[in-house]
């Protein structure tokens, strides 16, 4: 068994008052000087700031025991590295090898310290001209009810590895973090199992876990509440070095956010390789979203066995209650300079087994100079329900952050799911219903523009609105390529089934049971190659 060094022992007293930041990083020092092993935190509430931990050493916090950070800013002196203007931390390991934070005991961030209650954010990263509301946009956009508030001059990251191996973080609780929370930057082998997370639901930029230009992660069995995104992969890393993010595994976590559960995207280095699996994202002002805005790709994603619950949030958060987000669109000016190249490829991703519900659909958004490749959505039940921001706050889509202005928060109509610029998608099993009375900018179940090859094999759903309303289609195909579209059915109520628009081409349309109706295809014309169906 590797040796125990007891922070107390160093001097640090826990008693809730006095600042122990300098018992701590004796204590680590010391660990690290006879070669490694543990430091224990006994029981107790020590309130620090900057601790340092080194190779070949676990920081163990005893059940009861409380590292708080300071609530003096004097306390975090500044690091050689910085991402984002993030540079001030409580907890860094920086190359180090074989480094843990185990035990039963809490990361408090003190978040209450740096925040302004009650005061929103107003700082304006989107023109509400464009929205669907104009102007009155602003009267939910800043309320304070969901955040995000105000805050003072605050530390960076509560915990960060940077440039580490055979990292190991597990069965603690962090919570209060003041902004991110626990990062891993060009790290290899990192494994956090059993956290739990627990951050302020109205701090911007509190994410749970962010993972950065790293390979070779696993993150399993963890709770995360955050006042942004939950899980966030290769966010904001231009201070850390140069490589891919890439063989990354999450299974088994439960999550809340106010911006997106799971953020795949963006980066200027490759994000490839990843499984999602067994997963629960609730209240959440989106899902799962992946965003193209620089020129490396982003493929290889597998998302299974997921259940989805979004709302449309008050409050300057990024995204509409989108429970599936993608987007490709060039990044303007925002850590760095406005991105100009070409734009990378999204590509090979899989969505199996989800169940969702929200306020809002899926969106699906490549780029004329970038099309999304390889897309396959089987086996997903999707629920649009009425929700109690819709007129006031939605019937928009959000694309921040946009090097187009009008492309960051801007009125769209909003379908089940909308696809664009899409080549190989593929929609198998899937099935739409709606509950309550939706707004009038909902009036397509699937619409789908611009694509090449699309494969709809097994829909099953209609229109938003009841069938005597003239405008809408459960199926709606736009100016795309070749399109089959088989084995589907027309739900009660339907009206126009299949529409074609444009210079759409259906291939195929065949043993679809569009018995409940009213209008199987709309036009009736040789675009249509090749039907069979059930019904008139």
């Amino acid at each position: 068994m590797s040796e125990m060094f007891n922070v107390r022992q160093y001097g640090a007293t826990g008693d809730g008052r006095t600042k122990d930041t300098e018992a701590l990083n004796r204590a680590i020092a010391a660990c690290h000087e006879q070669g490694g092993g543990t430091v224990r935190v006994p029981s107790g509430t020590y309130v620090t700031g900057t601790v340092e931990l080194r190779s070949h050493i676990t920081l163990h916090l005893d059940a009861g025991a409380v590292l708080l950070g300071s609530p003096d800013m004097a306390d975090y002196p500044r690091l050689p590295h910085r991402s984002e203007f993030r540079d001030q931390v409580l907890i860094a390991a920086i190359g180090a090898v074989n480094v843990a934070i185990t035990g039963r005991g809490t990361i408090d961030g003190n978040s209450d310290a740096f925040m302004l209650d009650g005061e929103p954010d107003l700082l304006r990263d989107f023109s509400a001209e464009y929205t669907r509301q104009g102007d009155a946009y602003h009267i939910v956009n800043d309320n304070p009810v969901d955040g995000p508030v105000k805050h003072k001059e605050r530390p960076g990251i509560l915990v960060l590895f940077l440039h580490c191996s055979n990292v190991h973080v597990s069965d603690i609780l962090i919570r209060n973090s003041p902004n991110w929370c626990v990062h891993a930057g060009r790290c290899e082998d990192v494994r956090m199992t059993g956290l739990t997370i627990k951050n302020s639901l109205l701090v911007p930029n509190a994410d749970g876990i962010d993972v950065s230009r790293s390979r070779n992660v696993r993150i399993s069995d963890c709770h995360i509440e955050g006042g942004d995104d939950g899980l966030a992969f290769s966010p904001c890393a231009e201070g850390y070095g140069e490589s891919p993010n890439e063989n990354i595994v999450v299974e088994n976590c439960t999550i809340t956010s106010r911006s997106v559960g799971i953020r795949v995207g963006w980066d200027a280095y490759p994000i490839r390789n990843f499984l999602f699996h067994n997963i629960i994202i609730r209240d959440s002002n989106r899902g799962i979203g992946l965003f193209m805005r620089q020129g490396a790709p982003l493929e290889n994603i597998v998302f299974s066995n997921i259940i989805i619950e979004t709302r449309l949030h008050q409050g300057k958060w990024w995204g509409k209650g989108e429970p599936i987000h993608i987007s490709v669109i060039p990044l303007p000016v925002h850590t760095g300079p406005a991105f100009t190249g070409k734009l990378g490829k999204i590509r090979n991703v899989t969505f199996s087994g989800i169940t969702a519900t929200g306020d809002q659909g899926i969106v699906i958004a490549g780029h004329p100079d970038s099309y999304i490749e390889g897309v396959t959505l089987e086996n997903v039940k999707l629920t649009v329900r009425e929700g109690p921001l819709q007129e006031s706050f939605g019937g928009n889509f959000d694309f921040r952050p946009a090097i187009d202005e009008k492309k960051n928060v801007f009125a769209h109509d909003i379908p089940g799911l909308y696809a664009g610029c899409v080549d190989g998608l593929t929609i198998r099993n899937f099935a739409i219903d709606w509950q309550g009375k939706l707004p009038a900018y909902m009036k397509y179940g699937l619409e789908i523009e611009q694509f090449k090859e699309l494969t709809i094999d097994g829909f099953a759903g209609r229109q938003p609105q009841p069938c005597d309303v003239s405008e809408g289609a459960a199926i709606c195909l736009r100016d795309g390529g070749k399109a089959r579209v088989l084995h589907s059915v027309a739900k009660p109520g339907t009206g126009i089934f299949l529409k074609l628009e444009g210079e759409t081409t259906c291939g195929l349309f065949a043993l679809n049971d569009v018995s409940e109706a009213v209008t199987p295809v709309e036009p009736r014309t040789d675009n249509l190659l090749h039907m069979t169906e059930f019904g008139e």
